[in-house]
């Protein structure tokens, strides 16, 4: 189909060629031969009067039009994604649908796992794809590829819509071995330890906690990082170390562990997590659905929070 003498099926190799800047590599995600993706380059230069991707060294930069049309046809491919999704009227009953959510393992395991029995009953043809949090994730949430982000106050997209989900407190949690911790916990104790923290992506992106202790200009004696908050207790049997942990992850963990848990001796607010879809979605009937049942964990007798 051609408009405006364009073929809009060259938008689709156009995004490929420009994300992956590379032919080749564009060809086989999109199951074509090479030779057929370079006639598709070469009618998008035609059309544009741009080389859009230019050789240097061993890898293909897009030209300054290029990282324009680039950005432009993402979102023509997300419009027409959410376009071809769209129905009158979603019958999650009757559905065939894959729904993609960003999410820390925290989020998962406190709310969103326990939900997943009633989304089971609810939706039996509904899957539900869960990515981790990284820098990637974050431009594909932005570019729309994904369905919903969880996100706390401080990292809300600021042009999405969203809804506020739950928040939660935090402890301090340690080895029961730990003979450098007694009864109470003081500042000054706390910040003489060293601790487990998280690290999520291949850049460094700390926490809500990891976040508010730099702007305090407070720093940590860091003994290890990961990727995982339900994996921060598994790291301090046997150790002297110290995690600062959320109150629903303590909870959580089954009893007779060898752990032990203190308030916090900082002033560490709650975590607020909220959840948010594209605005390019606002108005998709099966995005209302997923998340009012997310944000409900699917209670039909519980009211959904207001917008």
């Amino acid at each position: 189909m051609r408009l405006d003498r364009l073929d809009l099926n060259l938008i689709i190799a156009l995004e490929a060629i420009l994300r992956l800047r590379s032919v080749s590599g564009a060809a086989s995600e999109l199951n074509l031969t090479q030779p057929a993706m370079s006639r598709s380059l070469g009618r998008l230069r035609e059309h544009f009067r741009d080389p859009i991707v230019v050789q240097v060294g061993r890898q293909m930069q897009p030209t300054e039009f290029g990282v324009r049309l680039y950005r432009t046809g993402g979102r023509l491919l997300n419009e027409v994604r959410n376009f071809s999704q769209m129905r009158p009227d979603f019958d999650p009953t009757q559905a065939r649908r894959t729904f993609s959510l960003m999410a820390s393992d925290f989020v998962l395991k406190v709310w969103i796992a326990p939900m997943l029995a009633r989304l089971s009953e609810a939706a039996p043809g509904v899957s539900l794809s869960v990515v981790p949090i990284d820098q990637t994730s974050d431009a594909r949430f932005t570019r729309g590829e994904i369905d919903f982000a969880v996100v706390p106050d401080r990292f809300l997209f600021a042009e999405h819509p969203h809804r506020f989900m739950f928040s939660d407190a935090f402890v301090c949690v340690f080895w029961a071995g730990n003979t450098a911790i007694g009864d109470t916990l003081d500042v000054d104790n706390y910040l003489s330890l060293r601790h487990v923290v998280t690290t999520f992506g291949s850049a460094w992106r700390g926490s809500h906690f990891e976040h508010w202790m730099e702007e305090r200009q407070e720093p940590l004696k860091v003994a290890c990082s990961l990727p995982s908050f339900s994996l921060l207790a598994d790291c301090l049997t046997g150790t002297p170390w110290i995690a600062t942990i959320h109150r629903s992850l303590w909870d959580s963990l089954p009893e007779g562990v060898p752990l032990r848990a203190l308030p916090h001796p900082l002033p560490l607010p709650e975590i607020v997590e909220n959840l948010q879809w594209h605005r390019s979605r606002q108005d998709d009937d099966s995005i209302a659905w997923m998340r009012d049942f997310i944000l409900t964990r699917g209670a039909p007798d519980e009211a959904a929070p207001q917008d």
